[in-house]
């Protein structure tokens, strides 16, 4: 894979031959018509297929997949035009593979509303490691709000990747409520009632794991927080699930405002086994500074 910077008179079709590529498939990489005009500056991923398969009649994804040693997962990451969608058109091209060396590996985590739509859903989870729906909040006395993941699931599930269940603080009233984590982080019984429901949650959904997202917490509340995920992670590791947490980035471990004075970096990441930095807060905050 290399990556292409547009330059002045360039097209679709002078790159592609340039490059010794197909430019419909070029195009179809990108998102760009093959014929439209491209921007100088712009940017265009270039893959060169090693391996290609003409569809023929009778001829299934699963089918080919089988034939070339090859998941179905990875001809869907392989094809971005097919947007998850297994349907296929005699005498269709499908890459099997593309020429380059990887340079390893990566993961990634999406989350995803229940309403998402469908076609936009189906056309990333294939590249995503990991699927959270968005989220199972508290409810006024402890317990879990509930959530329609259902779909979610069966698409995560369809592709070979890995659902995480995401539990928050968040209220019927579709927010994050620092009254509701205060409950939950300074009442024992009932947060040892709410782990155990979650854990029910995991095991009778099919989850792989847990994503914490306890936001605007005041600084009273870190340790109870950090003590709090640590309950998780021995009980849940123990089933054979992790724990990852959300946190918000900080440039210092005294930076004020209620994003940040919760979360006590050090004591998170000793209880869980992996963090998500939300980096979309990053170079702002929801505050002004104290």
């Amino acid at each position: 894979m290399s990556i292409h910077v547009v330059k002045a008179g360039e097209t679709v079709s002078s790159i592609a031959a340039d490059a010794g590529v197909d430019p419909v498939r070029l195009a179809s990489d990108n998102s760009v018509p093959p014929t439209g005009a491209l921007a100088v500056g712009q940017t265009l991923v270039i893959r060169v297929p090693k391996t290609v398969h003409t569809v023929a009649p009778g001829e299934s994804l699963f089918s080919i997949a089988s034939a070339y040693g090859v998941s179905v997962r990875q001809l869907f990451q392989n094809n971005w035009s097919l947007g998850g969608n297994p349907v296929l058109s005699e005498g269709q091209t499908l890459v099997i593979s593309y020429s380059g060396e990887r340079l390893g590996l990566t993961a990634a985590n999406g989350y995803a509303y229940p309403f998402i739509e469908r076609e936009l859903l189906n056309s990333e989870v294939s590249y995503l490691t990991y699927l959270t729906p968005f989220t199972y909040g508290i409810t006024a006395q402890g317990s879990l709000l509930p959530l329609s993941d259902d779909a979610l699931l069966a698409a995560a599930r369809s592709h070979d990747t890995r659902p995480v269940m995401h539990l928050s603080t968040y209220t019927e009233e579709d927010r994050f409520d620092t009254d509701r984590a205060a409950m939950v982080l300074t009442n024992y019984d009932m947060q040892t009632s709410l782990i155990a429901t979650v854990e029910q949650t995991i095991r009778r959904k099919g989850y792989a794991g847990l994503d914490v997202d306890f936001e605007f917490l005041p600084a009273n509340l870190a340790d109870a927080y950090a003590a709090f995920l640590a309950r998780l992670q021995r009980l849940l590791s123990s089933q054979g699930y992790f724990v990852w947490s959300a946190l918000a980035p900080k440039t210092s471990a005294s930076q004020p405002g209620l994003l940040y004075q919760g979360h006590n970096y050090p004591a998170i990441g000793a209880a869980v086994d992996a963090v998500l930095l939300m980096t979309y807060e990053w170079g702002y905050t929801s505050e002004p500074a104290g």
